[in-house]
């Protein structure tokens, strides 16, 4: 897919706010039709009204869990009511946490891959029939645009969880490049580092990072790094319509992941240092 997404059915998972509202507030700008899904009804239908001033040709809203398979079956009627099948499907839902790994619960980590995993794939799993069908019918291919994290290509301290779920999304995205790819349809997978959203401020910390000292870290890393949804959003859709495999976006992010590869003693270092200061 390149160009814009004018006139393009795009379906986005956490479209009510942070980076997924972002990506969907700039595919109004280009003319898109989109379908928004999130849990919450009254901030879908804010997102909603506020999209359609600003330019989409369409735009329906699904209150839904994507961690519920009944709910997920719900995203096959929306998307048929508005077309033939989704051209661009970004998978922008998911939850945070922090913690070491003996101090974090096995029930969080099963809320983190509930959502970062399973929906995602539970969504994917959802749409991709019609994709598939429309495209080996001659009908086009479309896209994928998965939200990992950083912290999917950089083993963060304190972050074991999250970064589980996000380093298997960014593995199952190169999977599916390579079944897809035949097709037409296209896979990126977005690794953002700190971002200034919503879910910033629902961090839950476990164990002896929930304090005043790791709150006060975290919040001066953000204030240190700037790094909006949107800027995450125009860089992400700028990658898909390239259909670029990875994008990793971010001062913070771009310095770990480019350090990881090019200078890995001293990238160990770093993070043994990082570790230590999280054990305190």
């Amino acid at each position: 897919m390149t160009g814009t997404f004018g006139g393009k059915l795009c379906v986005i998972t956490g479209g009510s706010s942070g980076i997924g509202y972002s990506i969907a507030e700039r595919l109004a700008a280009q003319g898109a039709r989109l379908l928004l899904v999130a849990r919450d009804p009254v901030a879908l239908e804010r997102a909603a009204q506020s999209l359609r001033t600003r330019g989409a040709a369409e735009v329906a809203v699904l209150a839904a869990d994507v961690t519920q398979e009944a709910d997920r079956a719900r995203l096959v009627p929306a998307v048929a009511a508005m077309g033939e099948a989704a051209d661009l499907v970004v998978t922008s839902a998911g939850i945070v946490s922090a913690g070491l790994l003996e101090e974090t619960p096995l029930a969080e980590w099963q809320r983190l891959h509930a959502l970062n995993v399973l929906g995602l794939v539970g969504v994917l799993q959802t749409l991709l029939p019609a994709m598939r069908a429309r495209a080996e019918a001659g009908g086009g291919g479309g896209h994928i645009l998965n939200i990992a994290s950083a912290a999917g290509l950089v083993g963060f301290p304190g972050m074991s969880a999250y970064g589980a779920t996000k380093a298997a999304v960014v593995a199952l995205s190169e999977s599916l490049r390579a079944e897809l790819s035949a097709l037409g349809i296209g896979v990126t997978a977005v690794c953002p580092g700190f971002v200034q959203t919503p879910i910033a401020d629902k961090l839950a910390l476990f164990g002896r990072m929930d304090s005043p000292r790791t709150r006060k870290g975290i919040a001066r890393w953000f204030a240190r790094n700037k790094l909006t949804p949107e800027t995450v959003a125009r860089r992400a859709l700028a990658a898909a319509a390239a259909d670029r495999p990875l994008l990793v976006v971010g001062r913070d992010a771009r310095a770990g992941y480019l350090g990881k590869r090019w200078a890995p003693a001293l990238f160990r270092r770093s993070l043994a240092r990082a570790g230590a200061a999280a054990n305190r």
